[in-house]
């Protein structure tokens, strides 16, 4: 079985954090529009939406990192 040397290059690193701040912002701003009066208050909205948004997200990231490194 052949194992690829996984070698991250800078701009694989710089779009896997362009994409987590995406993620995070995309969820605090819908943890606002959804839940935010229903909790009580706006911050507490957006820390969960920031929170949860990016785990779905996590697994395609994976993916995608590994995908980068072969190619």
């Amino acid at each position: 079985m052949f194992i690829y040397p996984l070698s991250f290059s800078g701009m694989t690193i710089a779009w896997i954090m362009v994409g987590t701040l995406l993620g995070m912002v995309a969820g605090a701003v819908s943890g606002m529009v959804i839940g935010g009066k229903a909790l009580g208050d706006y911050k507490l909205a957006a820390m969960m939406g920031s929170m949860y948004s990016t785990m779905p997200v996590l697994p395609g990231i994976v993916i995608g990192v590994i995908v980068l490194a072969i190619c």
